[in-house]
């Protein structure tokens, strides 16, 4: 189900998006498909331009992990330091985050929990490796098929890549040393361009060609996702079940440049016998998208052809989508039993004509 609120301010538009401002997270001054030269290096996830040889993770692979969102878990640590991550209903109707990290590398990432079956579709395209604490037997082996690296606490004992924490509780507190994981794994490669970026944030085809939006509202039964603009950042700043979503390493609010909020369609034919059906989010296909950036929201499609290709998005027109420089959430929305409402921005109203003044 799709909403829109318009609020109307007599006093004209209140937002405004500046080519000029620089997002919190992700700036760069070239964007465009993964590249390298003599001067600079592209990250392939971001877009962002790096002087060469400033960025050691992007020559390795893509760490990924399944993190836990229930409120025990947060705050989470890590989520800003992302390139991707994907929001996904599980059990019970809550929601788990598959986060995908390699411009920029922290120390400490988590805490990660089990797989879900969707996981395999959403992590192939990157390659590189996956962390994970357990899971049922066939969602484990479905990610054992995947060209990616499985990383779980059983095969990393011993390596100084897992650890449990003394300041959260179990079943929280599994934790990644994600610079320390990538090193041991240099032989995997980088990950390739699943987006195209804009030029300018001012040039990303949600800029040029959406509607402004002060923010937006992505709800699943049990969890709700709220992202509001700031045009002064440049980016939208996240809300967790009516709180601001903080990163426990930064202490700040999680942001996204991009936001892309997908309506997918739910597989309910996995049936557990202690936790009930656990949902898979049909991706494989293609559908609608909606594609939220420089405080606009332009309708899109997205496409994915199989298992290990990406996600692709494309305009009306059949145009690749242009994404502003830095990192992008998506939102996987459930058809059936969630819903995604937007708060349009408010629109100047008409100037008086001279007939009618007196």
């Amino acid at each position: 189900m799709i909403s829109i609120r318009h609020i109307a301010l007599a006093t004209g538009l209140l937002l405004a998006v500046s080519a000029c401002s620089s997002p919190i997270s992700g700036a760069g001054g070239e964007s465009g498909n993964p590249s390298q030269s003599a001067q600079k290096v592209i990250s392939p996830l971001t877009g962002a331009s790096f002087d060469a040889g400033t960025n050691q993770w992007l020559a390795g692979p893509a760490i990924m992990a399944k993190i836990d969102n229930v409120s025990d878990a947060r705050p989470q640590a890590g989520l800003n330091q992302t390139d991707v991550v994907y929001d996904e209903m599980v059990e019970g109707g809550l929601t788990r985050l598959l986060a995908v990290w390699h411009s920029n590398m922290p120390t400490l990432l988590g805490p990660v929990r089990s797989v879900r079956p969707m996981d395999p579709d959403i992590a192939s395209p990157y390659k590189g490796i996956i962390c994970f604490s357990g899971g049922q037997a066939a969602f484990v082996s479905a990610m054992a098929a995947s060209p990616v690296f499985s990383a779980t606490e059983t095969n990393q004992q011993g390596k100084h890549t897992f650890k449990r924490v003394t300041d959260r509780f179990a079943p929280h507190n599994v934790m990644i040393s994600a610079q320390h994981l990538q090193g041991q794994h240099l032989d995997l490669a980088a990950p390739a361009s699943p987006f195209s970026f804009a030029t300018s944030a001012a040039e990303a085809s949600a800029a040029v060609a959406g509607s402004g939006v002060l923010g937006f509202t992505v709800k699943f039964p049990a969890a709700t996702a709220t992202w509001n603009w700031s045009a002064s950042k440049g980016v939208w700043l996240r809300v967790q079940d009516g709180k601001p979503h903080i990163d426990a390493n930064d202490k700040s609010q999680i942001h996204a440049v991009n936001v892309v909020v997908i309506p997918v369609t739910i597989d309910r034919s996995y049936l557990d016998k202690r936790y009930g059906f656990v949902p898979r989010s049909l991706l494989i296909g293609s559908g609608t998208a909606y594609i939220f950036t420089a405080g606009k929201v332009l309708k899109a499609t997205y496409k994915k052809a199989d298992k290990t290709s990406p996600i692709q998005l494309f305009d009306a027109a059949g145009s690749p989508i242009k994404l502003a420089v830095g990192n992008t959430w998506f939102e996987l929305q459930p058809k059936d039993v969630g819903s995604l409402t937007i708060e349009a921005a408010p629109t100047a109203s008409p100037t008086p004509s001279a007939s009618a003044t007196k």
